[in-house]
Formats: structure tokens, sequence, C-alpha cells
């Protein structure tokens, strides 16, 4: 039986070369670490809707940027779609900082140093398909 893909959006949140990943909360992938977003809401963008969800579970405020790839990944009761979204900060990264290094349940990684055995399955496929060094250059760029 073929089930509809449900669309998510995956904030692809740099600063000073670190990305920004959250660990789920909830459901059989629990404490799996994740690039942080959300579902998407009906005629909603991926770029709104990882604004929207950081806002809402991290009070974290972004500026989305495009979409740098679409990945489906198929679970054993669903099938998800995620939307991998450049964002950068719109907040001061002081407040940023402030408020992520105080939850433990998020954390600012090198590309290089991603806990992929600790990675959500569709998240770890896409660290391998994600252009970090465009990624990285265009941060470096914004700093």
């Amino acid at each position: 039986m073929h089930k509809t893909a449900i669309n998510v959006a995956a904030a692809v949140l740099v600063h000073g070369r670190k990305v920004l990943l959250a660990k789920r909360r909830g459901g059989y992938l629990d404490s799996l670490w994740e690039f942080p977003g959300g579902k998407l809401e009906e005629n909603e963008s991926a770029g709104h809707a990882a604004h929207r969800e950081l806002v809402e579970e991290l009070d974290i405020r972004i500026v989305p940027g495009q979409t740098l790839l679409v990945l489906e990944h198929q679970y054993p009761d669903k099938t998800v779609r995620l939307h991998f979204v450049s964002c950068r900060l719109s907040d001061t990264p002081e407040n940023c900082l402030a408020k992520t290094t105080k939850n433990p349940e998020v954390g600012w990684f090198s590309p290089e140093d991603f806990p992929l055995g600790e990675f959500c399955p569709a998240d770890r496929i896409a660290v391998g398909h994600l252009p970090w060094k465009q990624i990285i250059s265009c941060e470096e760029g914004n700093e």
C-alpha cells in the first residue's frame, strides 16, 4: 500500500563553521540527533516551516534560504520527504548561542564531528549528500 509522504522541513543552520543539531523527543527515534525542523502545514513553504519550527521548539529566529536537498525516506510506519533548507541567524549569535548552550537537547557540531551513529536514519543519509563546502563558505561570507 502506497502512503503519501509527510513533508518535513529540516533547518541547516550554520554558525562559525558549526551546524545546529537537535535530539528528537518521543517515539522510536527518541534521543537521536537530527537537523531541527518539523512538518509543513498545508500550503506552507519549507523555509517558512523551518522558521516556524525553530521559533516554536527552540526560540531561535532564522532567515531561511534555499532548499539544498529534498530526500524521501521510508520508515517502517511512514514515508517522510525531508526538505533541507539553508538557514542563517536573524537573532544575534550571542542570544542564539546562550539559548542553545543551556539546552542539553541541542548542540553545535562541525560536519566532520557529527555523531553519525546517533543520527536519525534519513538525516544520516542527507549528511553525505549536502554540499558542505558551499554551505560553510556561504555562512563565512555572512559573518
